[in-house]
């Protein structure tokens, strides 16, 4: 049965990309003293604080099922430790406007991953058009120069896609949950990502030995309680109530809040072309949701 849409959907869709877009700014500035596992560590060891004390404070019970707990791991490597820390280290060398492109590998497959994974999330003619016009409204954003660069940097790129389809695989995941309280899932699973990636950071980066100025200690703060902790409720909530593949719409949306953000915070030129581009997207989200009215 497809899950019905809402007015508060949308917005927690927005909002959402608002903190995923900011993220590539904040990542930015936070590279320019601490390493990837650092930042994606910091992040995630915050957020983890955060939720812990919010499902502590709400009394939740955690789960006792081996089960359970399997699945909380994969989300915490797939939704957490894994593409944080790739799009960190990818985005060393390679520029916003590819990352979005090379992002957009998530409403692309995750349609495609809940039709063969899933029960209630097929593949509709609806939503493959409105997966396309998204990614030709993404297309207008970045410009089809940036697609001159693919290939340059591999290794950076292939990162930035590795996320991105972690991501798409830690939404399926998060489906299986689906009937535990979103705060016992988000708190469980960062506290699993912390447990792997503080340790490690630790280890490999030794960041007591950084010299940081207070902009890139307030980046990675900010990355943990916004884009991470905050992020973390709303996301669980959006695949609850509307499925993953309406989730995973909301890329088409971080690359216009993303350069948006940059140009408010960094000074960088806003494309002519965003407003057009937010128009086109808002459309292919209209078009991939037909399916439900029709459904």
């Amino acid at each position: 049965m497809a899950k019905s849409l809402s007015v508060t959907a949308f917005l927690m869709l927005v909002v959402l990309a608002m903190m995923w877009g900011s993220s590539f700014t904040f990542i930015k500035i936070a590279l320019g003293a601490f390493g990837p596992l650092t930042i994606a560590a910091g992040r995630i060891t915050l957020a983890a604080i955060v939720l812990c004390s919010l499902a502590l404070w709400r009394r939740e019970q955690f789960p006792r099922e081996r089960t359970v707990w399997i699945h909380l791991f994969w989300l915490a490597i797939l939704g957490n430790a894994a593409p944080f820390f790739l799009i960190s280290w990818g985005e060393h060398n390679v520029d916003s406007g590819m990352t979005a492109v090379l992002m957009s590998t998530i409403p692309l497959s995750v349609p495609i991953m809940a039709h063969f994974f899933t029960d209630d999330e097929k593949l509709t003619p609806y939503m493959v058009v409105g997966v396309l016009i998204g990614f030709s409204g993404l297309l207008v954003l970045v410009g089809p120069s940036v697609l001159y660069g693919l290939g340059e940097d591999v290794i950076s790129q292939g990162a930035i896609v590795l996320a991105a389809l972690c991501y798409g695989g830690a939404s399926l995941v998060a489906r299986r949950l689906s009937h535990m309280p979103f705060m016992v899932v988000a708190a469980g699973s960062m506290s699993i990502a912390t447990l792997i990636m503080a340790p490690t950071a630790l280890i490999v980066e030794q960041p007591w030995q950084v010299e940081p100025q207070m902009m890139q200690v307030a980046a990675i703060i900010y990355l943990g309680l916004f884009p991470t902790a905050l992020a973390n409720i709303l996301l669980l909530q959006v695949i609850n109530s509307s499925g993953v593949s309406f989730l995973a719409l909301n890329n088409y949306l971080v690359p216009v809040f993303g350069i948006a953000i940059a140009a408010l915070t960094l000074g960088e030129t806003v494309p002519p072309e965003m407003l057009s581009a937010l128009g086109i997207i808002f459309v292919g989200i209209f078009v991939s949701n037909l399916k439900r009215k029709s459904g």
